[in-house]
């Protein structure tokens, strides 16, 4: 009687668990693909300098179609870290896409020093000259200063679609001949090391994705 119950109960065991994997099937299935495009969606790149790179394009996010009709949006938007290897593109000043790679060095929030005098990036408040530079993020107000002005106005004029913006000789950021003091932009931006003591602001639309395999 003892084996008959236990068999009984083995095999109220085995159906019950052939009922779950019935339903938890479907979410295991939904589960890998989210992995397998999240992370094996995969493009070559051509840079302008003529290397090549594996890109995976989704690690990011997956671009969403119709952006003329709803805007920018990633399904599965993602940020960098620091120290990712990304590709981007910018525009070469005649509406034509380069396609570039480097590698993120400081995110959205973030502050950078740099030293005017000499023109350079420096690890930190180093220098007596040394003066912040907060990296933008989407929605996120941004205090303009003479050492930021310039750079703020690229990106406005570049991605922000803000063409009427300039610097006068003061360093004042100007809208309409208007100085502004703070700028609240639409992007995240990332700042991204193109080789070395070469840096650029770049936003997320611009990325094309995280560098798999690099090829000089």
């Amino acid at each position: 009687m003892k084996a008959l119950s236990a068999r009984h109960t083995a095999i109220r065991t085995a159906s019950t668990l052939r009922k779950g994997w019935v339903w938890l099937r479907p979410y295991v299935v939904l589960a890998l693909l989210l992995l397998v495009v999240r992370f094996c969606l995969l493009g070559h790149a051509r840079m302008v300098g003529g290397q090549h790179a594996l890109v995976s394009l989704t690690y990011y996010g997956l671009r969403v179609p119709g952006e003329g009709l709803w805007g920018y949006h990633r399904w599965g938007y993602r940020v960098p870290a620091e120290g990712d290897p990304l590709v981007f593109t910018v525009d070469d000043g005649h509406h034509t896409p380069m396609t570039m790679a480097g590698v993120c060095r400081a995110l959205p929030g973030q502050t950078v020093w740099i030293d005017p005098v000499r023109r350079i990036v420096i690890p930190g408040r180093t220098s007596p000259d040394a003066q912040p530079i907060v990296i933008p993020g989407q929605n996120h107000s941004v205090r303009v200063t003479p050492y930021n002005a310039r750079l703020l106005a690229y990106i406005m004029r570049q991605y922000e679609h803000c063409t009427s913006v300039e610097v006068d000789t003061l360093g004042h950021l100007l809208l309409g001949g208007q100085p502004l003091t703070r700028v609240r932009l639409m992007r995240d931006y990332y700042w991204v090391e193109t080789c070395p003591d070469s840096f650029i602001l770049v936003p997320h639309d611009a990325l094309v994705g995280k560098v798999v395999y690099y090829k000089p």
